[in-house]
């Protein structure tokens, strides 16, 4: 392969030797130069199974092939409206609103891109969960195109080349390398399966303990083994949240933003002088300001860090009981030159903290306003302590309704969670607030609730895992917003505006297809079916197929706490939905508005066809 200038053995024999053969595989000369690696003991040069080398070698390359100069834009994104089928009448329903709604669909209003699509693939994951055809399936179903490893905490504990010995503080992490565990080579068959672009998380945690040139060095080896895996990887964030006292070495060796502000200084220099392809983004924060709670005990700090606040905190998102170190923000952009070295600021947010209240359906669904909190927050960091300095894209990598550890915990598995998560993708698409976003996690781990307000379990999962009582790899509430998004939200978000019967509680998301359909989502937050009436849209006669999401117990007293979906009437359990379940069937002729009624509680996906 390009990448390849010397393996020991051959292509045949890599697919001939067993899984547990390793095979050493060197990049090709890189501006940072080849002759260090050719110094390594073979223990600490990159390696790579027999197996994985001959996937590599006949997949694609993965990665962002020439990616735009800023960060998570893609102006040649395109989609095509999914292929018109002959669905069923779509339902009429007994309502008692209606709803006009004028599609402006030569105003384009925002540009969305596959960075907002994405989830994150953690590496305590079992190896073999994310590389099945099944997997595949579903992923591409939800339509991921943006995947972030190895997720969330695990970036400052992981070792990718499992070098204990020159790293001995980590070893208490080796459990993460183990051949059972989701490794860097099973995600670049993930990417390469689901043709995903990838984000990479560095271990910040090493250069705080090692030193930063020795950790910089550490990342170049990484980007050049996921070369050699055939994945030339543009983005990649230093560290997860090392703001907390939950991140290591946080206690054992100091911690604050300047320190942070200079490994990430040296990190971004030396791995941009290398390939100046890459991005690289700060672990940063968006709010000042500790949230109170009276249900927190202050936890203790270690001395290691020269500050720190307990509790809540918004642009923080750390467990109920832990420790943020004040000045985070303002102590990075005070490094000379780090402002101006990050492409990107990453941001996290589980937004309902709290553990002495339990949290009604408005108040989740209100969260979702917070976006425009996170890029004012930011760029008013940047204006205080670098005034000069661009303010560069956000991405907000992790998210979720609420914190498992807070009193809302069991709201991820119920229905909210899909209409919570329909409108953060098209509000964040509309806003322009942030540039992309990963929900956390594609799997992660069920866990029983300590507060059952909201139900006795939670997981914040697209799909679930570890679960005593939902099979592994099941689609959780919030899989069938990505799914909708994925059916009927298109390359270009175009204006719609309700021109009669107003009401706060329908929200629509209107947009087009790279072949002149139309896409509009719709969300009704209301307890009453609406009729939906869409103007602006028959130049001619048209067709439209549909798909409504909607809660599996809508005559509850409470359908936003089911712990399920119908997907256009029926319990969803085969897959992709697309091809596995009929759509509705709507048309209208030139000069009439097209009709459709929507339930209460749903969220509803329509594609227009000329």
């Amino acid at each position: 392969t390009p990448s390849c200038v010397w393996c020991r053995g051959t292509e045949e024999h890599a697919k001939t030797k067993t899984a547990s053969s390793l095979v050493y595989l060197l990049p090709a000369p890189r501006p940072h130069g080849l002759e260090r690696h050719l110094l390594l003991p073979p223990n600490m040069r990159p390696r790579i199974t027999a197996t994985a080398l001959a996937a590599a070698l006949t997949a694609p390359v993965c990665g962002v092939q020439g990616a735009s100069s800023i960060a998570f834009q893609n102006p040649e994104y395109s989609k095509s409206a999914p292929t018109k089928q002959n669905g069923v009448s779509w339902p009429s329903l007994d309502t008692e609103k209606s709803t006009y709604v004028y599609v402006h669909t030569s105003d384009e209003i925002a540009q969305p891109t596959e960075f907002f699509f994405g989830s994150n693939v953690p590496v305590y994951v079992a190896g073999d969960f994310f590389n099945t055809d099944d997997m595949s399936t579903k992923m591409a179903t939800a339509g991921q195109s943006f995947l972030r490893y190895p997720g969330g905490s695990s970036a400052n504990k992981l070792l990718w080349d499992a070098d204990y010995d020159s790293y001995p503080y980590f070893s208490g992490y080796s459990w993460m390398t183990a051949d059972s565990k989701y490794s860097m080579e099973d995600f670049v068959v993930t990417i390469n399966n689901t043709g995903a672009t990838p984000l990479v998380e560095l271990n910040a945690a090493l250069s705080l303990v090692y030193g930063s040139d020795v950790g910089a060095d550490y990342f170049i080896q990484m980007h050049e083994q996921l070369l050699a895996y055939g994945c030339d990887v543009a983005y990649y964030a230093f560290g997860n949240e090392n703001y907390g006292g939950w991140e290591p070495p946080y206690g054992d060796y100091p911690v604050n933003g300047t320190l942070y502000g200079e490994a990430f200084l040296v990190a971004a220099k030396a791995l941009k002088k290398a390939y100046p392809k890459i991005q690289i983004g700060f672990v940063g924060e968006y709010d000042y300001t500790s949230v109170a709670d009276d249900s927190i005990t202050p936890a203790s700090a270690p001395a290691a860090a020269s500050s720190q606040t307990s509790g809540p905190r918004r642009g923080a998102s750390q467990p109920n009981l832990g420790v943020v170190i004040d000045d985070w923000m303002e102590d990075i952009l005070a490094v000379d030159g780090a402002a101006d070295a990050a492409d990107f600021v990453v941001i996290h947010e589980y937004y309902f903290k709290t553990t002495s209240s339990v949290p009604t359906n408005v108040e989740l669904l209100e969260e979702v306003g917070q976006l425009s909190d996170m890029r004012d927050g930011v760029a008013d960091f940047f204006a205080e302590v670098v005034p000069e300095a661009t303010v560069p894209p956000i991405i907000l990598s992790e998210f979720n309704l609420v914190q498992l550890a807070s009193a809302g915990c069991g709201a991820t598995l119920q229905f909210i969670n899909t209409i919570w998560h329909a409108e953060i993708l098209g509000e964040a698409i509309q806003g322009g607030d942030v540039a992309a976003l990963m929900s956390f996690s594609w799997a992660d781990a069920a866990e029983n609730c300590s507060n059952t307000g909201r139900g006795t379990r939670g997981d914040y999962g697209l799909v679930s895992y570890g679960s005593d009582t939902i099979e592994d790899g099941t689609p959780t509430t919030q899989f069938y917003a990505y799914a909708l998004f994925n059916l009927a939200f298109g390359d270009s978000m175009v204006n719609s505006t309700i021109s009669q019967g107003t009401s706060t509680k329908i929200k629509t998301y209107a947009s087009t297809f790279s072949d002149g359909s139309v896409g509009i989502v719709i969300v009704n937050e209301d307890s009453a079916a609406h009729t939906m009436r869409f103007d602006g849209l028959t130049t001619g006669a048209i067709t439209a197929n549909g798909w409504v999401v909607a809660s599996s117990d809508p005559d509850a007293e409470d359908p936003l706490s089911a712990d399920g979906v119908t997907w256009n009437g029926e319990t969803p359990d085969t897959f992709p939905l697309e091809t596995s379940y009929t759509p509705y069937s709507a048309s209208a002729s030139e000069g009439e508005v097209l009709e459709v009624d929507v339930p209460a509680y749903s969220v509803t996906g329509i594609v227009v066809y000329y």
